[in-house]
């Protein structure tokens, strides 16, 4: 009797068992624990349950912290489906759908993502977003991002004439971004990882203290104490080019 007793009281505090409601997801979330936020926000049964589902895995594919990174891509953007279904109003489910299809296109064979024309289709979903929020700063990075990302593939030229996605524009969304919200890990660490993959020679001078500032900020969420660590890693290499250039792109890859 008094063993049952104990038990219970052992998985009452545990926090499989308390964390009720979005904010303790939240608390779980910014504490690194991400599997557990996972499976308490889908308990939750809400959008901003599945809102939050999907950023926890999210958050996991982006450090490289899972394995099959397509599958479990496609994973977190149905989360972010199902809580577009239950709220198409919401915020949070907006960006992650956005994000997480663009996890989904990074993750498929290029062949295949060009063949079935998902760069064009995340594209879509990302203005969809931008059309919503005109001055979110995380729209803006999430677009910059999809420039660069497809130059980085293509080349500048050819990401123009296949599809419409430029360096310039690239920069300039970015720009617009860390002007809008400076300081923000995520978005500075990015931002450098993605000018150091496509030109470590010219951008390596400029980015270092956009990451020596990266490297100095406070930082609150696991998250950001990872993505802050990558910062760090590359400035340790510095002065070896090479790998400089395949420590961003590992990044960028969610490797």
């Amino acid at each position: 009797m008094l063993k049952t007793l104990l038990a219970t009281v052992l998985l009452l505090l545990s926090s499989s068992a308390w964390a009720q409601s979005a904010q303790d997801v939240r608390r779980l979330i910014n504490s690194g624990h991400y599997t557990e936020a996972q499976t308490q926000a889908e308990n939750l049964n809400t959008a901003e349950g599945y809102a939050l589902a999907a950023e926890s895995l999210a958050a996991q594919i982006l450090l490289g912290d899972v394995s099959k990174l397509n599958r479990r891509a496609k994973e977190a953007h149905a989360l972010s489906q199902k809580a577009l279904s239950l709220n198409p109003d919401l915020y949070e489910a907006k960006l992650q759908y956005a994000l997480t299809d663009g996890f989904v296109t990074r993750t498929t064979g290029d062949i295949t993502a060009w063949r079935k024309k998902m760069p064009m289709k995340t594209f879509e979903k990302i203005k969809s977003f931008r059309a919503d929020y005109p001055d979110d700063a995380l729209g803006m990075a999430l677009e910059g991002a999809w420039h660069m990302g497809v130059v980085r593939k293509t080349g500048d030229k050819n990401g123009k004439k296949w599809f419409g996605a430029s360096l310039s524009e690239g920069l300039r969304l970015y720009d617009s971004a860390r002007r809008i919200s400076p300081n923000d890990v995520l978005v500075e660490t990015n931002y450098a990882m993605s000018l150091l993959v496509l030109n470590v020679d010219h951008y390596g001078p400029y980015m270092r203290p956009v990451l020596e500032n990266v490297s100095s900020l406070d930082t609150i969420t696991h998250l950001d104490r990872k993505v802050q660590a990558r910062a760090v890693d590359v400035l340790t290499h510095y002065d070896d080019t090479k790998r400089v250039k395949k420590l961003a792109g590992r990044f960028l890859d969610g490797k």
